[in-house]
């Protein structure tokens, strides 16, 4: 009886876990109602970003830079729209704010973090909460250690590193999990692609998908992407596609160009910080746990989560954990 009591009770969990992921993967694709557009300028730039909820303030940060705020960042909107008012931020060069000039004066870490100081501004946020995912994480780091008065909690997922010193530990990893015969593939497809530059290509993706360059690109990313996932099955060639056409590609080599050549580094910054922050990764993201390890330690007052089997796509490889983790510790910060 306490085995068949047992196994009833297990069957009941694992119904819960499949419902709450179903929720989260159908939000998704259906949520579309109560969405609010607005802009904001920062000189001659018109920004946009998207407002959900009701309650204390919540920014939400995408990566790349260039990602557009899609999915999976609905899915978080929709969790925490309950808690916060959601501010889901299209970031200079990425979804609806996608068409401005991209070059090394409009794209900088110090212009990103001015977006969102004036838009809070703008808002009149006394404090706000930053959810920052991979680059979004960077981005809410930095924000937090220039502008402490103004930041109430940090939820990092994924971040890139506070400083330079560990930025390459990245590529040192994508290319050791990579056999010679993914190598050589990108190899040749870069030597296609790049006869364009990337504003042509981003470009081409709309205008003429189907030349040959965005083919060879868009193969090339498909391989980059595979060395982000501990689980390649788990791989989704839809949200693969649904990337390639949304995301803006050209500002990462501008920032990755910063962060090198200024020694970009805010981790004495944050180590003054009393802020409180969540840390969340998967123990296989390509970014190496010393980057973790480095927030951790940067972030005075942090808790830190690590999910098991779990690469840099952990809303993708995991997310009944993900959020599980999420909700825990927003319902802790709003007691």
């Amino acid at each position: 009886m306490r085995r068949e009591m047992a196994d009833i009770a297990l069957n009941s969990i694992q119904m819960r876990n499949f419902s709450l992921l179903l929720i989260l993967l159908l939000s998704t694709y259906f949520y579309s109602s109560g969405q609010s557009l607005k802009s904001f300028n920062n000189g001659s730039l018109k920004l946009y970003y998207e407002e959900y909820g009701k309650g204390p303030a919540l920014y939400i940060l995408s990566g790349g830079p260039g990602e557009a705020p899609e999915h999976p960042y609905r899915q978080i909107v929709d969790s925490l729209k309950s808690f916060y008012t959601c501010i889901l931020i299209h970031q200079r060069g990425s979804g609806k704010s996608r068409n401005i000039p991209i070059n090394q004066t409009t794209i900088s870490i110090d212009n990103y973090t001015q977006d969102i100081e004036l838009l809070r501004a703008q808002r009149g946020d006394k404090k706000i909460t930053l959810l920052g995912i991979s680059w979004g994480g960077l981005l809410a780091m930095n924000y937090a250690a220039f502008h402490p008065e103004s930041v109430s909690n940090l939820i990092l997922v994924c971040s890139a590193p506070p400083s330079y010193t560990v930025w390459n530990v990245l590529y040192d990893n994508q290319y050791a999990r990579r056999s010679k015969t993914e190598l050589d593939s990108m190899d040749i497809l870069q030597n296609v692609f790049s006869t364009k530059t990337e504003k042509e290509l981003d470009s081409l993706k709309i205008s003429d998908p189907s030349c040959k360059e965005v083919v060879a690109y868009k193969e090339f990313i498909a391989l980059h992407v595979r060395a982000m996932y501990y689980d390649r099955s788990k791989i989704s060639k839809k949200n693969n596609d649904d990337l390639f056409y949304s995301f803006n590609f050209q500002p990462i080599p501008i920032i990755d160009k910063e962060v090198i050549e200024t020694k970009w580094d805010i981790t004495n910054e944050l180590k003054q910080l009393k802020t409180p922050a969540l840390i969340v990764y998967g123990r296989q993201d390509d970014q190496g746990e010393s980057t973790f390890y480095l927030q951790k330690e940067s972030l005075r007052f942090s808790e830190t989560h690590v999910i098991e089997k779990c690469g840099h796509e952990i809303l993708e490889e995991q997310p009944v954990e993900f959020f599980s983790i999420l909700m825990d510790y927003v319902k802790r910060a709003k007691n």
